[in-house]
C-alpha cells in the first residue's frame, strides 16, 4: 500500500494561513485558526515554519501515550475515549506537529482529512503537497 502524506516547502509559505482555516472548518466547523491541525508560525523575516504530522516513520507519539489512545492507521487516529490530556503525545513528537485543543485538552493531530487533504488542495503557493512515502 502507498503511503500519502504531507511535503512541506516553508520558503513557498506567504503566511496566508488558508490552510488553518480549512483544517479548523474541516474539523469543527469554525472560521478560526485556533484549533488547526496545522500551524504557521511566523519570525519574520526567517521563513514561516509550517507544523503538522509528518507522519514520521516510528510514530513516536504512539509509542510515548500511555493510555494507547493514537494508532497508526493510513494516519494518526485518536481514540477520544481513552485520552486523558496528558500531552505526552506532542512532546514526543518530533517535528512539532502535535498540539493541544484549547478547549478539549485532547490532541490536534493531522488525520489527512481522512485522505481527502484539504490543506494541500487550498494551499494557493503549494507550500503543503501530498507526497507518496
Amino acid at each position: 500500500m502507498v503511503k500519502m502524506m504531507i511535503k512541506i516547502r516553508h520558503s513557498r509559505c506567504t503566511e496566508c494561513q488558508i490552510c488553518m482555516e480549512i483544517c479548523c472548518w474541516r474539523h469543527f466547523g469554525e472560521n478560526t485558526t485556533k484549533r488547526s491541525r496545522i500551524r504557521v508560525e511566523v519570525d519574520w523575516p526567517e521563513a514561516p515554519v509550517i507544523s503538522v504530522c509528518l507522519a514520521c516513520k516510528d510514530h513516536e507519539c504512539v509509542a510515548a501515550c500511555p493510555t494507547a489512545a493514537l494508532a497508526w492507521d493510513r494516519w494518526i487516529r485518536l481514540d477520544k475515549d481513552r485520552c486523558d490530556g496528558c500531552g505526552q503525545c506532542a512532546e514526543a513528537c518530533p517535528v512539532n506537529g502535535i498540539h493541544l485543543d484549547s478547549h478539549t485538552r485532547l490532541p490536534l493531530i493531522c488525520d489527512t482529512c481522512e485522505g481527502e487533504f484539504q490543506c494541500v488542495q487550498w494551499c494557493p503557493t503549494r507550500a503543503i503537497e501530498r507526497m507518496k512515502r
